[in-house]
């Protein structure tokens, strides 16, 4: 072909600047974009002019396509001031604007080769120039060597990275855009491509760069792996909580089956080196099915509705539609940088599949692994409700009069406590706090992962000595709970707002509570959980700890061994630092046949003072129990003393429990004289002692009927009011159920009575000693026989 004719045959009037193009072309820095590429191209613009709206425009375009160029220039430089050569030269030589505008876009176009699907000029040109991608070897490398000359200025890696991106920004959509151009060129333009990339690959990459690639797309398995994983566990939780055995379906075995095989087929792709297409595809689908799952999780999410109770199938569903949304991101971003010239060039395949499975087991495990405390916030988010009405606790004087202040239903109440917020009553599934006064329930705490903790007894309600902090005992059945996770066993609140202060994991039993700090006894162990703070220490004692008081920056523990070894000591509320120690061993002859946790019994701490008193059993005189105080300040015994009667030790079921409380002037102590048949009747020895020295006050024996005997009756049917007077409910011979007051003035029954209208005579008529739990709170006695709290005048 000879170019000149051609240019004649286009534009016969102007041969000069026909002339100046072809210098330009023949300029001695040009090895590839040379006349012999102007040829080529005016001869595939001839083979596709039947697909062109205008041919002579596109041959135009191709003539001032390459007109000036410079391998220094910055990228489509060279293709702008081409174009503005063409307009300003064509229109010089009296061709028509619009020609003119045309073939400017046309040059222009040229510098991406982004033609619209219905530029039908855009196509011929753009596919003209690069046409050579798709000739035979021969000449394809010669184009390769012609570009790497008009760029020897740049360092070999740094041409071979920005070569690959160029080729690899080509390769990303279809190579040409007419339809003959596709069909005969393509495929061949692919291979000489990739024989290129092929060659550049080693120049461009970083040593072991193509590691970097392999890591992402192995992590990105990983999460595939662990979405399957997760999503299993979402479909075989029950659908609601607290679980129905009947509604668990179990691990859906089939979704790690899935996809660990969706992981393998990825992982075939990858190391085939499959078209970038078939990465794409998956990395989308991952994010946008991640995405959509998200959405209807979140539209599911019941934590918005209060109180509502979350199975582990939304938290877990949500994990696994979060993971596959990451999934498709780290798919993407693998991709992504396997083409990336630094790190294109692939390492060993033996290498690159040990690398993808170690990442993706390492990534599967972490997510799965977290996925579990994500579970756990979220239940406890979900299946926890504090709700608190506007009441304020009422204060109003009480007359004991005997007459019903208020009587309320309670679904399976356990434990009732009086607090400064009122009475707190121990529900299956949480705490309720009422008004002492009304009876109006003030807030309530539930779990829906809750598993009777009514059953807890009395220990099960903790308060703290102000009574503003109450810690409850919250514990959950095995079958409902997430496996792997921990989820709280006690609940510290406050008592006159309901708000949620802390809540803790723990396998021990919580000694005590106040505004700081939990007193937990884990065994040997010890341990302090902040509540209103971040202190948190755990400290190892020599026997088991059986009691625990908090008592300002002190914490007292009795630890005890089997073989007479007790200990009491006083422990740093902030470190856990052992102060001082008593050892009751030495003081008394304590019996070796007794279990610790049955000859420890109560510690209490003498408001005001810096005292606690304690009780134990020792082997004098066949079983004889001693009440002893010791001053903490000092950390020495301050008195100890019998107590009259020499109670029987707590063995079996026939046997009693006992109980000792403190108030500014008194230590009021309630054992068992004798343990007899449980049907028959029981003599209880209620006494009272000074805090200061020991030395009784008062003390009456009270026959207590067979149908109150149980093990934790002299612990939850006493109370004790603020004057140092005890209070609890008795059977009376007429078959009606009355509180019973005994004190300095002795026993004194004081039955209910009815009010004035036939409402109340039917509630006080309702008054049953059927498992009696009695407390005090706003001065008030509370009584609660299991079915019904009712409060006294």
């Amino acid at each position: 072909m000879d170019l000149r004719d051609q240019w004649n045959r286009l534009l016969p009037h102007a041969q000069p600047l026909g002339d100046d193009l072809l210098a330009r072309y023949a300029e001695q820095h040009r090895h590839y974009h040379d006349q012999r590429h102007l040829t080529e191209v005016l001869r595939t613009v001839d083979e596709l002019a039947d697909a062109a709206d205008d041919a002579d425009t596109v041959r135009l375009a191709a003539w001032f396509h390459d007109a000036i160029y410079d391998p220094k220039a910055d990228p489509g430089e060279n293709e702008e001031v081409s174009a503005q050569l063409a307009e300003l030269e064509l229109a010089a030589y009296g061709v028509e604007p619009e020609k003119v505008e045309e073939v400017g876009r046309l040059v222009r176009l040229t510098a991406k080769h982004d033609c619209a699907p219905d530029d039908a000029n855009g196509a011929v040109l753009c596919d003209a120039d690069l046409r050579i991608l798709s000739m035979p070897a021969d000449r394809y490398d010669e184009y390769a060597a012609g570009i790497r000359q008009e760029y020897a200025h740049i360092d070999d890696r740094d041409f071979a990275r920005g070569r690959m991106s160029f080729l690899q920004g080509l390769a990303e959509t279809d190579l040409y855009a007419t339809a003959a151009g596709h069909d005969a060129w393509e495929r061949a333009a692919r291979a000489n491509l990739d024989r290129e990339l092929d060659t550049w690959g080693p120049k461009a990459a970083r040593p072991i760069g193509g590691l970097v690639p392999i890591v992402y797309f192995g992590a990105a398995l990983g999460a595939v792996v662990a979405a399957s994983v997760l999503l299993g566990r979402g479909l075989g939780a029950a659908s609601k909580w607290p679980a129905d055995p009947a509604d668990i379906t179990g691990f859906p075995v089939w979704t790690p089956i899935a996809g660990t095989a969706a992981a393998a087929a990825l992982g075939c792709a990858w190391f085939r080196r499959s078209q970038q297409r078939f990465l794409a595809i998956p990395a989308l689908v991952f994010a946008v099915v991640g995405a959509i799952a998200v959405g209807i999780c979140w539209w599911r999410w019941p934590a918005a509705q209060p109180g509502a109770a979350m199975s582990e199938r939304w938290p877990y569903l949500m994990l696994a539609s979060i993971t596959l949304i990451l999934s498709g991101g780290l798919l993407a971003l693998a991709r992504r940088l396997r083409r990336a010239p630094p790190y294109s060039q692939s390492p060993p395949q033996w290498l690159g599949v040990a690398a993808t499975a170690v990442c993706g087991a390492l990534l599967a495990w972490i997510v799965v692994s977290a996925g579990e405390p994500f579970v756990q916030a979220r239940l406890e988010t979900a299946n926890t409700v504090s709700t608190t009405t506007t009441a304020e606790p009422t204060q109003q004087p009480v007359q004991f009069d005997g007459t019903l202040a208020w009587t309320r239903e309670v679904p399976a109440a356990g434990a009732i406590a009086g607090t400064a917020g009122g009475v707190a009553e121990l529900r299956p599934d949480g705490v309720v706090m009422s008004d002492a006064n009304s009876g109006q329930i003030r807030w309530r705490y539930a779990r829906a992962d809750v598993d009777d903790a009514a059953s807890s007894g009395s220990k099960g309600l903790l308060v703290s000595g102000d009574g503003r902090i109450v810690a409850a005992n919250l514990p959950y059945a095995g079958n409902r709970a997430p496996t792997g996770i921990d989820l709280p066993t006690y609940a510290v609140l406050n008592a006159v707002t309901g708000e949620v202060l802390t809540e803790v994991h723990t396998d021990g039993r919580a000694l005590a509570v106040n505004q700081d700090q939990l007193l937990v006894s884990e065994g040997n162990y010890v341990a302090a959980h902040g509540v209103s703070n971040p202190t948190h220490w755990r400290t190892q004692l020599r026997c088991n700890v059986t009691q625990g008081e908090l008592m300002n920056d002190q914490a007292i523990v009795v630890d005890a061994c089997a073989g007479n070894g007790a200990v009491v000591r006083g422990l740093d509320l902030k470190t856990g630092d052992q102060l001082w120690e008593v050892d009751l061993g030495q003081r008394f002859d304590l019996s070796s046949e007794l279990d610790p946790d049955t000859w420890v019994g109560d510690l209490v701490a003498v408001p005001d003072t810096r005292e606690v008193s304690g009780l134990i059993w020792t082997a004098a005189a066949g079983g004889t129990l001693y009440q002893w105080s010791v001053d903490v300040g000092e950390g020495r015994i301050s008195w100890t003393t019998p107590v009259p009667g020499t109670p029987r030790p707590r063995l079996g079921p026939a046997s009693c429990d006992a109980q000792l409380a403190a108030t500014h002037s008194s230590l009021v102590l309630i054992t068992c004289r004798n343990a007899t048949d449980p049907a028959q009747p029981q003599t209880y020895d209620i006494a009272a002692a000074n805090p200061a020295d020991g030395t009784p006050q008062w003390h009456h024996l009270l026959q207590v009927p067979p149908k109150l005997q149980q093990p934790g009756y002299p612990r939850d049917g006493f109370a004790l009011l603020p004057d140092g007077r005890v209070i609890t409910l008795m059977p009376q011979p007429n078959g009606s159920c009355s509180p019973v007051m005994i004190g300095t003035a002795g026993i004194q029954p004081r039955p209910i009575l009815p009010g004035p209208t036939a409402a109340s005579v039917a509630r006080s008529e309702e008054v049953t000693c059927n498992k009696p739990v009695t407390t005090v709170a706003g001065a008030r006695p509370i009584f609660s026989d299991g079915t019904r709290l009712f409060a006294l005048n």
